[in-house]
Parts: C-alpha cells; structure tokens; sequence
C-alpha cells in the first residue's frame, strides 16, 4: 500500500521557484520519495498559520486544522524549517515528525520534539541527526563542456547568445547584494574582458530593482527582468535554464554575503561553473568547501567586483563538479529514505 507523507514549508514552489528554499520544497516533493504519495502543506512566512494543501500541485479540499490533515493518513510530517505555534505544536506531536533545519541546533527547533532532524551542518552530532545538504537535481545540473558557448535558454532576448558572461542567480533584494556588482561592472569587468554581467531571477524589493535598473543597459549588465513588470513570475527563470546560463558562464559570481547553505552555488558548481563568493556560507564546513570555490567563505571581506575582476585576471578555473556530486538528489534520497524508515 501506498504511504502517504506531509511536507510542510512556508515556501512555496508555486507557480514558480522563486528561491532556493522552493526550490529544494519542489524537488523534496518531486524525487525525494519516489514511492510516496507527497502532499505540501504551505503556510504564511513568519507565523507559520497553515494556508493550503496541495497534492501534485492542485489544492486539496478540507479542513487546515490538525484533524483535518490527520484525516489523510500521512506516515510521517517533515518539516522544512519550523517556527513553533499551536497548530504546528500539535501537528508534529500528532505524527511521526521531521524536521529540515539550516543549521542544529537551532533556536526555532525544539530539542525532543522530533523523531529525527535533518540539518547542513551542526556542532552537536547524535544519533537521531542526519546532515544534508541543499540538493540539487543532477538530471539537470551537470557538466555540458561540448556545448558551453553555444547553448542558451531557449527565450527570446538576451537569453539567447552563444557568448560567454558572468552569472548572478537570484531574488533582486538588499540581502543578495547586486548593486554592488552592477557599480563599476562595465569598467572593471565588461570593458576589459568582454564578458556581460547576467543578473537571473525576479523581484522581491522594486525599490531596490530600481536602483540595480540603472546598470541594466542591455551590453555590460543585462537581466531576465521586464522592467515594465518586475513583479511577474515570467520573470524568474527554470532549473534548465538556470542550467544553460551556467554552461555559458566564465564566472559564477554570488555577492551575498551571507547563505544558509546556497542552492544557486551548488547548482552552478555541479555545471562545473567557476564560482566566486565573498560571505559567510555556514551550510558548508569551512575546509570541505575551501578548495572549490574562490573568494571568501567565512564572512564578506573587500569588494565582490573586486573579486571577480582577480579571478578574471588570473586565469582562475575551478571544476567542482565532481565534489559536488555528493549533493546530488539520488544521494541524498537513499540518506534519507534510510533514516525515515528506521524511525516510523
């Protein structure tokens, strides 16, 4: 008989991916259990009060209070992330439950609460702790050295190109920092090597899409934004197309500075993508992931532009692809069937 399992985030994959937490909740539910049937329970940032049930990613009708969910026979309850509160108290009390956190422990995440703990990385191992990391779909992410400079997103625009560029992936906002590598990036960067900035994803603050708009001159900084409609989801871009961009990339650069683990930088990495990076990326232990990528990985030190333009000039071609493979979803899938299984 078929299992029936509960997936439960605030951040949705829908209608599209817009960051690498629904990104992960979307491919969670797509090959993490393949034998399952898994529903997603989705619920408002910041109070975690449930908003709606999905399945196969149609709304599922009924009652968003724990009798009601329980009424559907889950197996067990995986949390990605956790914030406590009455409902999502008793709902994981109710049922065999896990929880996905960044890092363990974690303030949000009661000790004792749940059957087993999944985490990027913690300072206290036991047993019922198992590390994982943001997985990436390998089907997807890999090496395309045949077609580097000739693939492209099949869009119109300048999606399209058979040129190498420079890659930023992710939500236009303060957090991510893209106006400090659009400033100066046509002197630094574009004049001297030719290499257009390419700034992949939407829009979470218009306010600041606005000030990073003033780079966007279509030559040295372009954007899969419509200016005209900065908010639409046809704004951000597939997991292929991501993909492609990769393939085409001299440089993969993340001015970030700060990452709970970085989905977008795996991704690229697995494409064997040279990666450059100037922040804290604790989802990673820090002599593990030194070696594969350039920049600094302990915290935000100097200028991402500066960066860039060093790497450039000194010829830097990093291939982590390999070591990245460990990330991959069928690996983490076998972990985690295994430590599920155990526990129900």
């Amino acid at each position: 008989m078929t299992r029936r399992a509960l997936l439960v985030s605030s951040a949705s994959p829908y209608p599209v991916v817009t960051n690498g937490c629904a990104r992960l909740v979307s491919d969670y539910l797509t090959h993490l259990f393949p034998a399952d049937r898994v529903y997603l329970l989705l619920t408002r940032p910041g109070d975690w009060a449930p908003l709606g049930l999905y399945f196969g990613g149609q709304p599922v009708a009924g009652d968003l209070n724990v009798s009601g969910l329980l009424a559907h026979d889950f197996a067990f309850v995986l949390f990605i992330g956790f914030k406590g509160n009455e409902f999502t108290l008793e709902l994981a009390r109710s049922r065999a439950s896990f929880c996905l956190t960044d890092t363990y422990p974690h303030p949000d995440v009661p000790r004792g609460l749940f059957r087993g703990i999944l985490s990027h990385r913690s300072d206290d191992p036991h047993p019922d702790l198992l590390i994982v990391g943001g997985s990436y779909d390998d089907e997807v992410f890999h090496p395309d050295r045949a077609n580097r400079d000739r693939a492209g997103p099949d869009r119109a625009g300048h999606d399209r190109g058979d040129g190498e560029l420079v890659l930023n992936v992710g939500r236009i906002h303060p957090d991510k920092q893209q106006l400090e590598l659009c400033e100066g990036y046509r002197e630094r960067i574009f004049e001297e090597y030719g290499f257009p900035l390419y700034l992949a994803g939407g829009v979470a603050d218009t306010d600041y899409f606005r000030e990073v708009e003033r780079y966007i001159d279509g030559v040295s900084v372009v954007s899969s934004i419509d200016p005209g409609q900065p908010l639409a989801s046809s704004n951000w871009r597939s997991a292929r197309e991501i993909a492609m961009l990769c393939h085409r990339a001299r440089l993969f650069v993340l001015a970030s500075p700060k990452e709970s683990f970085g989905l977008a930088l795996i991704e690229a990495m697995a494409c064997g993508t040279t990666c450059v990076v100037n922040g804290d990326y604790r989802g990673f232990a820090e002599l593990d992931l030194r070696p594969h990528v350039y920049g600094n990985i302990t915290g935000k030190r100097g200028s991402i532009l500066d960066l860039a333009a060093r790497a450039l000039r000194d010829d830097v071609r990093i291939d982590a692809s390999e070591w990245a493979r460990k990330y991959a979803l069928r690996e983490t899938r076998l972990a985690l069937s295994r430590f599920i299984d155990v526990r129900l």
